[in-house]
């Protein structure tokens, strides 16, 4: 028996909901949207799409100023500080795009990330480093933020999978030929000049897309399309939901930071500031849907989205879909150079593999929705697809396995990711009008990164707490405290040569670790399974340009 859901029940495939398409209202970020696409046409919309600007090296120099100050063991919770931050702002940015347009905000975060380029390149300590790092995460959830929501508004329900995935295009080819300069930087001037340069570079690769959105918002204004907008304060941090906002955070980063730190402490979980931050950081969680329900007036989470099965499982698809990613490849960069003895240039290519499979597969997905309209059965494929490809990473983990090995086992992961990521964005992002495309947009990415973001924390716990085991148990008399230290927290300083028995310790002590982040995997592709067969997400056609959403 179908029942009538919370969201409109017909959903125009040209226009999304033809209630808030046809508004113009251009006082708000989504109406200036409408009013600009009236004005551009629909090159302008594929010049946009595909003028995203790949930052594919920034993430490898990382990598090598954690081991420049010997911290490669806080690899992890750095990358879960980074990915929360990451995460919890996209609401408020995409909060501040409806509220000040999505052109205005474009130089803000630029500037950010300028700042954040400077700070790493110049650090003298891991603390002025980490902070920099954090910047760069907070400019990062900026300019990505804005390149979804982008994508998003100026497609339609039926492009939008292929939309959004166009703008990851570059991600397919980048990676491979950034390797050669990223080789070239480590091996020569130094990781601190490659985040330099990339402060240089990326407001190259900003400059178009905030000109154009500037210019035609100026032609739209010309035609009567926007109108000027004087907001209040109040009406301001009304709008932003600064209230639920300040519980959302709060409550994940009284959770997630102190996990992460947990398996440092001595007393570990026990500890009792520790216990204190989870126990708060759960009440704010818990707070959070009574305050979006009763007090706030313009809620960034309503709770009729929670209320929508469509909706609700295609967020916990894509929640489940990141923990897997983040728990099997935290440390499978470290993996490649350490246990493999992979150059900087060909680590960054096997790394690279699974996500440029994932975005090409997914551009090629996004036309297959928009062509056939329907995605439930894609979904089944992929979480079966992702199954095989980390089923097999039990395969790889050794040293006798070759390079195909490891390069066929990463596309068939990319291509399940593919189906699953692309599938579960589309299901979330049809079933609200067009003037929520934005909120939905950044809840649905929002929670795909919290979703890595807890992966990265649970294999940065697996790698603090048994890696310096297994390499004593590994290395036996030959393990000096000096060995197992360094290993521990860097790859470039004091590592055996490639074929010595030390070396071969190692790689052993690493590809049981590696074992562990793939049980761990397995463990929750089980639940994202049983998501998906009990997850009852229908679209079914109801004419030749429609979508009727019901829940069966």
């Amino acid at each position: 028996m179908e029942k009538e859901v919370n969201t409109p029940n017909i959903i125009d495939m040209e226009g999304q909901n033809s209630e808030s398409s046809s508004s113009k209202d251009g006082s708000s970020g989504s109406g200036k949207i409408e009013a600009i696409q009236s004005v551009w046409g629909k090159h302008g919309k594929l010049l946009i799409i595909l003028a995203e600007f790949d930052n594919s090296t920034i993430y490898t120099y990382f990598v090598y100023a954690q081991s420049h100050f010997n911290q490669i063991a806080a690899l992890a919770a750095v990358k879960t500080a980074g990915g929360l931050c990451f995460a919890v702002l996209k609401p408020l940015v995409a909060k501040l795009s409806d509220v000040f347009g999505r052109g205005e905000m474009y130089p803000v975060w630029l500037l950010f990330y300028v700042v954040a380029a400077i700070l790493c390149a110049k650090s003298p300590n891991y603390e002025s480093y980490a902070a920099g790092y954090m910047l760069h995460m907070f400019a990062q959830t900026g300019v990505n933020t804005m390149n979804d929501v982008l994508a998003a508004d100026v497609s339609t329900a039926r492009q939008r999978g292929l939309a959004v995935q166009l703008q990851f295009l570059p991600y397919v080819f980048m990676p491979f030929t950034s390797a050669f300069v990223t080789e070239k930087v480590v091996n020569g001037i130094g990781w601190r000049w490659g985040i330099g340069m990339l402060g240089i570079i990326m407001p190259v690769g900003l400059a178009p897309i905030i000109y154009l959105l500037l210019n035609w918002q100026r032609k739209a204004k010309k035609v009567g399309w926007v109108t000027k907008s004087n907001i209040t304060i109040y009406n301001f941090f009304s709008e932003l939901d600064m209230g639920g906002m300040g519980l959302f955070t709060v409550g994940l980063a009284l959770i997630l930071l102190p996990a992460t730190l947990a398996g440092t402490l001595a007393n570990g979980w026990k500890t009792a500031w520790v216990i204190a931050c989870v126990s708060v950081g759960g009440l704010c969680l818990a707070a959070l849907p009574f305050y979006e329900r009763f007090f706030a007036k313009h809620p960034f989470m309503p709770t009729r989205y929670l209320k929508d099965l469509n909706i609700t499982m295609a967020l916990l698809l894509y929640c489940t879909d990141g923990i897997a990613l983040g728990v099997t490849h935290s440390y499978f960069y470290t993996w490649c150079i350490i246990a493999r003895g992979y150059s900087v240039r060909d680590a960054v290519f096997i790394s690279a593999v699974h996500r440029a499979v994932q975005f090409l597969f997914g551009i090629v997905l996004g036309a297959v929705l928009w062509w056939t309209r329907r995605y439930k059965w894609l979904i089944f494929i992929g979480v079966a697809v992702r199954f095989l490809g980390y089923g097999l990473m039990f395969r790889i983990r050794n040293s006798s396995s070759s390079t195909a090995e490891i390069v066929i086992v990463q596309i068939i992961q990319g291509i399940g990711d593919a189906l699953v990521g692309t599938c579960s964005f589309v299901a979330s992002t049809v079933a609200v009008p067009h003037k929520e495309v934005a909120q939905m947009t950044s809840l649905a990415v929002c929670l795909s990164t919290l979703g890595s973001t807890i992966g990265t924390a649970i294999g940065g716990g697996i790698y603090t707490s048994y890696f310096r085991a297994e390499l004593i148990k590994e290395l036996g008399s030959s393990g000096t405290p000096a060995l197992i230290g360094s290993v521990f927290n860097s790859i470039t300083k004091n590592l055996p040569p490639i074929g010595s028995p030390e070396r071969d310790a190692i790689a052993r002590a690493y590809n049981q670790i590696l074992a562990y982040f793939t049980d761990t995997h397995n463990l929750v592709e089980d639940q994202e399974a049983r998501l998906d067969m009990n997850g009852k997400v229908v679209i079914e056609d109801d004419k030749d340009t429609a979508l009727s959403i019901g829940r069966h």
